[in-house]
C-alpha cells in the first residue's frame, strides 16, 4: 500500500497502549460500523490541461474522543436510524457539511487496530461535490475545514493524520480529474484492512499492512 516510513511510525502514547493491551491479554473491542467520504472537486483547466483535483478535509477538535486534533474526511459511526453504512455516510456528510450528495462510490475499508479502545470498521467513499453547493462546517466537531489538493495535504499535514487518511490521499494524488477517480472506484479491492503492530528492539513500533513482510 502507498504509505511511507514516516506515516508507519506510531506515537509514543499509541505504543504504550498497544504494549499494555498485548501484555495483559486483553480482548479487542467490537468494531463499530462507520463511514467517511472524500468529497472531490475539479480545479479549473489551465491552458488546455487538467488543473487537478481537491478534496475536502477537516481537522477534528482536540476534545473529540476519537482522532482528536487530526485531519480527516467528514464521516462518523452508524446510527440506529441508518439503513446501512452508505446511508450513514450520506447522513454524516449532510450533518457535518450541509452537502446533499447524490452518489457515493466505495473506495476502501479499514478496521481500527485491535489495541484501540474505540474501534471502527470504516468504509471510505468518494463523491463529487454537487453543483452550486458549498460545504460548510456546521457540526461543531472541527476547528478547521477546507479544500486541498491531495499532494498539498500529504506535504503539509501527514504528521497529523491516521494511516488510512494518508493512504487514501496518496491514491487520490495519482488522478488528475474527479472523473478519473470515480471511474476506477469500481475496480477497487474492498477487503477490510486491519493494521497490525510491529514492536522493534529500540522501543518504537511501526504499522504493518497486508502484503508487508511479517504481517
Amino acid at each position: 500500500m502507498l504509505i511511507d516510513a514516516t506515516s508507519r511510525k506510531l506515537p509514543r502514547a499509541f505504543i504504550e497502549r498497544a504494549r499494555r493491551f498485548y501484555a495483559d491479554g486483553e480482548q479487542p473491542a467490537e468494531a463499530r460500523r462507520a463511514a467517511t467520504v472524500m468529497v472531490l472537486r475539479d480545479l479549473p483547466h489551465i491552458a488546455g490541461t487538467c488543473g487537478g483535483i481537491e478534496v475536502y478535509l477537516i481537522r477534528r477538535k482536540t476534545s473529540m474522543a476519537f482522532a482528536g486534533g487530526l485531519y480527516a474526511f467528514p464521516g462518523g459511526g452508524m446510527d440506529p436510524s441508518d439503513i446501512d453504512v452508505q446511508s450513514a455516510a450520506l447522513r454524516e456528510v449532510r450533518e457535518e457539511t450541509g452537502l446533499k450528495l447524490r452518489e457515493l462510490h466505495a473506495w476502501s475499508r479499514w478496521v481500527t487496530p485491535e489495541f484501540e479502545p474505540r474501534r471502527y470498521d470504516t468504509w471510505f467513499y468518494v463523491a463529487r461535490q454537487p453543483d452550486d453547493a458549498i460545504p460548510m462546517d456546521i457540526s461543531g466537531e472541527a476547528d478547521w475545514a477546507g479544500w486541498l489538493s491531495p499532494k498539498e495535504a500529504l506535504r503539509d499535514l501527514t504528521a497529523n493524520m491516521l494511516p488510512p487518511t494518508t493512504v487514501a490521499l496518496r491514491e487520490l494524488a495519482g488522478h488528475l480529474t474527479v472523473d478519473s477517480v470515480l471511474s476506477t472506484a469500481g475496480e477497487r479491492d474492498l477487503a477490510p484492512v486491519l493494521p497490525r503492530i510491529n514492536f522493534t528492539d529500540d522501543g518504537s513500533a511501526t504499522i504493518l499492512l497486508p502484503g508487508d513482510p511479517g504481517y
